[in-house]
């Protein structure tokens, strides 16, 4: 329901002419309809491309929305999702809300519209607050708004094709920035920020028309020596800067912008590496900072630390806006960055330009892969002996260490069996896509217990995704035969949990194993194959269809199985991805070299999570120290409100507190949160009552 006055009039649910919503769906051609009656824009008063654009004056705009969020313009300060009555003050303001099309829509002379953004542009002071699906936006008196559509639709998302060759891929990166709503500084906040494109690979180049046209013209230049490797670990730069890249017979990288003393050389192959990775961070971060994450600490950081006046720097355009940038000090910025949440290692080959638009959509860090054999000794070195190694057949697959750069999460696109970074075979990213639009309002979750001796776990974590505080519909299955456990995974779920065992020919169940590659189609989203020697297995379902999922190396203790499936389905449901879920949870126990992520491990089963945050705490001289961080590598960008302090955080920043011990078990005791106390891991609460009983 749309509720919308003109001049003081206004129109209710009760009036004949006021489209009507399907619950949590949105008919956009009855919308437009409505608002067609109204003055029309071209869209200049919103900060990024809308398809249509209407203007009116209202006392009240009722929107059903799913992740509705304000940002004050003149500051590009976010306030956060819109969950509680909020009072915006005088001012310029921003509403970005998501909603889906209903079913009758499909077809209309709109097209196939999946879903809708919305934009709405006014005026404070107003009100807003969520009702149930409806966003609601008030006035006291008739106020002028503007609203802004951009359909969103599966048949005319745009796909590009390019020629598998060094040409071919800048040709690609040179287009994928057109995702950008806005090449504003804002656009550092994910929301601003839309899916790259989809690239495949043919002879002939082919661009549809609105990737041209959305493609930004910012004098940006990046040139670059014909070759796959460079123009890969170069690509994350381009897209963020909106960069034209071109390939020349050079010998080192060369970034220009135009009407600027921006001429800047990176060093020769393979420095380039670091170079790239160098200077998006210092962009992104001070892009954050610039947009006033925290108006109060960010702007002193930039005055005090970086010299930068935000007002001034936000009227630049973005070649003078980047020349401004690199004359930042970089020890100034070093010392304030915070760890980038993702990297991925990617094996330089033509073929590669098709996971791209996956990996900037992270925007993740691109690496060559560089790596050593480890043999078995040095692996039971790491993962403390091999008396842990008791029972089972699995053998171990062959395991190579990364030589790992900066990120707090790594992604391994390349051979090898990595240990500390997540195996991910390209299928991950298609299945990561098609998997995007999946229904919000319930995670379906099965849990199957193929062996009676870990009852245990298979109650505890069955009770854990039971009492979430989400929309979980949980399944319970003991003792499956293969043609039953097959039919698991081939049903659509979100989430499989087994709990069993695995030898070489499968998943065991009463009647034979299940291999996994046999399955017609994996439509399973995740999954946590808690069974002996389950990684080859995990590989399979990720190339059948899943996104990812946690998998073992080798045979492990039921016991440990047990501790780290249940510490995994309490994350999982606190709104952790898979790779960030499972590094937390093997603290668990000392064997935790032998769990692994394979396929997206940052995808989540929440749709969308709470502010996932982990709490580090050490005995101080006088109390304790206290740091927390919120590591999202979905969302690079975003900001939070962490606990212990009020003030907004960036994603992988760290705070810092000293707490006496009443005040930190009062706080952790408020709380469902995981934390690492003296290097082990506890949850809040257990380590709150820990805190008032011994200390």
């Amino acid at each position: 329901m749309v509720t919308w006055g003109v001049a003081g009039e206004r129109v209710d649910r009760n009036s004949s002419n006021t489209p009507e919503w399907d619950g949590e769906t949105v008919d956009p051609s009855a919308l437009v309809r409505q608002l067609h009656d109204r003055e029309v824009t071209d869209g200049e008063q919103l900060p990024h491309r809308v398809d249509d654009c209407y203007s009116g004056s209202v006392t009240e705009l009722a929107l059903p929305a799913v992740d509705a969020t304000v940002t004050r313009v003149a500051t590009d300060t976010n306030t956060g999702a819109v969950d509680s009555p909020t009072t915006l003050e005088e001012g310029e303001y921003l509403l970005t809300m998501e909603a889906r099309a209903a079913d009758s829509d499909r077809g209309s002379p709109l097209g196939v519209v999946d879903d809708i953004r919305i934009h709405v542009r006014f005026d404070g002071p107003a009100s807003l607050h969520s009702a149930g699906i409806t966003s609601v936006l008030g006035f006291q008196e008739p106020t002028s708004i503007t609203v802004g559509f951009v359909w969103e639709t599966s048949a005319e998302r745009p796909h590009l094709q390019v020629p598998a060759t060094p040409a071919g891929l800048a040709t690609a990166i040179t287009h994928l920035s057109g995702a950008h709503h806005t090449m504003q500084p804002s656009r550092s906040h994910p929301e601003l920020r839309g899916h790259p494109p989809i690239v495949t690979t043919g002879e002939t180049t082919r661009i549809p028309e609105p990737v041209r046209q959305n493609r930004p013209e910012t004098g940006i230049t990046l040139r670059v020596p014909e070759c796959e490797a460079e123009l890969l670990v170069s690509a994350p730069l381009a897209y963020y800067l909106g960069a034209e890249v071109v390939v020349e017979s050079r010998d080192a990288a060369l970034l220009t912008a135009d009407g600027t003393s921006v001429h800047l050389s990176f060093d020769a192959w393979p420095s380039l590496q670091a170079g790239v990775a160098a200077l998006l961070r210092k962009v992104f971060y001070l892009d954050c900072l610039v947009r006033r994450v925290d108006p109060a600490e960010s702007g002193a950081r930039i005055t005090s630390a970086l010299s930068l006046d935000p007002d001034t720097v936000r009227s630049l355009s973005p070649a003078g806006r980047l020349e401004r940038y690199i004359d930042v000090s970089d020890e100034a910025v070093n010392s304030i960055l915070p760890e980038w949440p993702l990297s991925t290692y990617v094996s330089p080959e033509p073929e590669r330009v098709r996971c791209l638009p996956f990996l900037l959509d992270r925007l993740s860090l691109i690496y060559l892969p560089d790596s050593s054999r480890l043999d078995q000794d040095e692996l039971l070195d790491r993962t403390l002996s091999d008396s842990y190694l008791s029972r089972g057949s699995a053998e171990r697959p062959p395991v190579i260490e990364p030589n790992l750069r900066e990120g707090q999460l790594h992604s391994w696109l390349a051979p090898g069996n990595p240990i500390d970074a997540c195996k991910t075979p390209a299928e991950a990213y298609v299945n990561r896509y098609r998997s995007q639009n999946r229904d919000a309002d319930s995670q379906r979750v099965a849990v199957v217990l193929n062996d009676e001796e870990m009852a245990g776990e298979h109650t505890e974590v069955t009770e854990i995704y039971r009492a979430a505080d989400l929309p979980m519909d949980v399944q319970v299955s003991e003792l499956l035969s293969v043609n039953e456990l097959a039919d698991v995974f081939e049903q659509p779920a979100d989430f499989v949990h087994f709990i069993g065992h695995c030898d070489e020919e499968g998943l065991r169940c009463p009647d034979g194993n299940l291999a996994l590659s046999s399955l017609s189609e994996a439509r399973t989203q995740t999954f946590f194959l808690n069974a002996c020697g389950s990684y080859d297995e995990g590989l399979d379902l990720v190339k059948q269809g899943a996104v990812a999922g946690a998998v073992t190396l080798t045979d492990v203790l039921d016991k440990h199985a047990a501790l780290v499936g249940t510490a995994f389905a309490r994350l999982l449901s606190n709104g952790f991805s898979i790779q960030r879920a499972l590094e937390l949870a093997r603290r668990r126990i000392m064997m935790c070299k032998d769990y692994a992520v394979v396929g997206d491990g940052t995808y989540s089963i929440v749709p969308n999570p709470a502010h996932p945050a982990v709490v580090w705490v050490s005995k101080g001289e006088t109390g304790f120290d206290v740091q927390c961080t919120v590591v999202s590598p979905e969302r690079p960008g975003e900001s939070y409100r962490l606990p212990f302090d009020d003030s907004a955080a960036l994603n992988g920043e760290q705070t810092s507190h000293s707490l006496g011990t009443t005040e930190l078990a009062d706080a952790l005791g408020q709380t469902s949160l995981p934390v690492i106390f003296d290097g082990e891991f506890h949850w809040s609460d257990d380590l709150a009552a820990r805190l008032r009983t011994d200390f």
